[in-house]
């Protein structure tokens, strides 16, 4: 849900910012970009965030089961 409420909020963004530019040019609009790029991005760092904690956890488990066999 935190993504597509960000992938929306990101268009939007960009195309009033697309919209202002023509009426306004783009000093006037360069904000409307800028979070329309930080969307994108946020939406980039959720995407690999999960990714980082499952090889975090992933040598943990390993290494539990490397012990288990050594005891048995």
């Amino acid at each position: 849900m935190k993504q597509t409420i960000l992938v929306a909020l990101g268009a939007a963004f960009f195309i009033i910012g697309v919209h202002q530019t023509f009426h306004y040019g783009i000093p006037s609009s360069y904000w409307l970009f800028m979070l329309s790029g930080a969307c994108f991005l946020l939406i980039q760092l959720s995407k690999k965030a999960p990714q980082k904690q499952d090889q975090q956890e992933a040598p943990q488990k390993k290494s539990s089961n490397k012990k288990h066999k050594k005891k048995k």
